[in-house]
């Protein structure tokens, strides 16, 4: 027969204060008092009670005290308390959050005191239980004078607080993870939560919609609702998760992804916002996490593996709307550009065509002046800029001198201007993209750039990078196509010529063409700019 051993606690002290250490960050073990103060309206059916965390980080005798004005809790509720750690009156109850009795313990991953003060609704006395940490008594105080409560509610005082405990939980990171942990229940208006330090307050706000919300309707299971609220994104430009919600609207878990379940796309492609709610879902002890039991877990993973066909669809179709839409802004913001640098270059009638060109080939100038010397006639435009200003001459030469620059733009909306933005070289993504950065389509008009270089992938990402690489992109064909027999040295000092022209318009119009004063940064220059996205 084998021997039957009686299971027991040879430590008792050591216990109670390794449970109460179990906490990851130590805002996890704040969390608890949170929680107890959340329960403790939810429990009377008081929705939209406030929650105030006061901290006093400062001074010889650090604090953390949190706040309700619930019912509170009279002796007898107090002795159970003290006398019942590991078997809460919460068990059972799908609103409340604290069922498994031990947060009250969690003060020791902070500090070494806990002060709960209280006064129960009907009575006149505050009630003050003390706890220290490792210790496996606590005193209660029936007539609690110096903290006295002007009305029902509990107040937990937490003191003797660890340095390392003081650093990590400020007004600022408090507040931020609050939002994470509780913005589900904040939204629909179980509670407030108030954070204080000093003579700065800030009440807790659940996020805001990060992208394309999707009208997911909830899943209806056997165990409860499966609810999405989540909103989809077209560019990964910053850090975005998706959050898990259980029971009593708190999170679980900040990312879905951390789930060997979900660690993969679209969860993970930071594109992807907002949370999916369970409420039957359980949370395990101490260290946050999803309890992966065999019923609720499940039911939650065949939910959410329903829905990541519809996510990931909406993402590509927004992938490509976006690119689109990149690809017409960038391409007007690069034609608006080159309308002023050709207009000070003089050769508005035909984008690519040069002054360097000397002999018969591929030049717009020499098909300009092969239609002159054929004796074609040609628009009072055309001779204004092309007849007056170039030799008639098909045979080599020497280089012509360049003609003057006008000595100023034509008004905006004339003739000549929209009869030549026509001619404006328009920029498309290459449907056939080679080892170039770019091409130049002369039947369309068009310079195709290459979206796979990596030059392109370095630069798409900053709008300000991008548009001045797509403008130099440009310049270059322009340059290219021009000088189809010019010399090295001839091409390079053109295309010198042509970017000075194309940045000094780059930052001074901005991305999409609105002007700024002089002298205004680079930095200033991209605040203007309106955002061209990436591609």
């Amino acid at each position: 027969m084998p021997e039957e051993i009686k299971l027991r606690i040879g430590n008792l002290a050591k216990a109670v204060l390794v449970t109460g250490q179990a906490y990851q960050d130590p805002k996890d073990a704040l969390n608890e008092f949170i929680s107890n103060a959340a329960d403790a309206y939810l429990a009377a059916d008081r929705r939209g009670g406030r929650i105030t965390v006061v901290l006093r980080r400062q001074g010889r005798h650090p604090l953390i005290a949190v706040d309700d004005n619930g019912p509170g809790m009279d002796a007898d509720q107090l002795r159970r308390v003290a006398g019942s750690l590991f078997e809460s009156q919460k068990e059972g109850d799908p609103r409340t959050l604290g069922e498994k009795a031990i947060g009250l313990l969690a003060f020791q991953q902070l500090g070494g005191r806990c002060d709960v003060v209280t006064r129960p609704e009907g009575g006149n006395e505050t009630h003050c239980l003390h706890l220290e940490r490792g210790s496996t008594t606590a005193k209660l105080e029936l007539s609690e004078r110096r903290r006295a409560r002007v009305g029902p509610g509990t107040t937990v005082y937490l003191g003797d607080l660890d340095p390392d405990a003081v650093r990590g939980i400020t007004l600022r990171r408090l507040v931020d993870y609050l939002q994470r942990r509780r913005g589900a229940a904040i939204e629909r208006g179980d509670y407030s939560i108030e954070v204080v330090q000093g003579t700065h307050s800030e009440v807790v706000a659940p996020f805001p919609p990060d992208g394309v919300r999707l009208p997911l309707p909830p899943r209806s299971t056997l165990l409860g609702r499966v609810e999405f609220s989540l909103q989809v994104a077209p560019r990964p430009d910053h850090r975005r998760r998706v959050a898990v919600v259980g029971r009593a609207g708190t999170t679980i878990i900040d990312d879905i992804s951390d789930l060997d379940d979900f660690d993969g796309p679209p969860w993970n492609s930071d594109q992807v916002a907002g949370r999916i709610t369970f409420e039957r879902l359980l949370q395990t002890a101490g260290r946050r996490g999803i309890l992966l039991d065999r019923e609720v877990y499940p039911v939650f993973r065949t939910a959410v593996r329903e829905v990541e066909p519809y996510v990931t669809t909406t993402l590509s179709q927004l992938a490509e709307e976006s690119k689109r839409e990149v690809s017409d802004r960038v391409s007007e913001a690069v034609r608006r550009i080159f309308g002023r640098v050709l207009r000070e270059l003089s050769d508005l009638d035909n984008p690519m065509r040069s002054w360097l060109g000397t002999e018969d080939g591929d030049g717009a100038e020499m098909q300009l002046l092969a239609e002159l010397a054929n004796g074609n006639q040609l628009g009072h435009d055309d001779l204004e800029t092309g007849a007056e200003d170039f030799p008639i001459s098909l045979q080599p030469a020497a280089r012509p001198e360049r003609p003057p620059e006008p000595p100023g733009f034509p008004e905006s909306g004339s003739k000549a201007e929209r009869q030549r933005s026509r001619h404006l070289p328009t920029l498309i993504p290459d449907p056939t993209p080679g080892s170039a950065r770019s091409r130049f389509d002369p039947e369309e008009g068009a310079v195709l750039y290459n979206q796979s270089h990596p030059d392109f992938l370095l630069v798409r990402g900053d709008e300000m990078a991008l548009l001045d690489y797509l403008a130099t992109l440009v310049a270059k064909e322009y340059v290219l196509y021009n000088h189809p027999r010019a010399a090295p040295e001839e091409l390079t000092e053109e295309l010198i010529r042509m970017l000075v022209r194309v940045r000094r318009h780059l930052v001074r119009s901005g991305a999409m063409g609105h002007r700024s004063g002089a002298g205004r940064t680079r930095g200033q220059s991209q605040r203007d700019m309106t955002r061209v996205g990436t591609a």
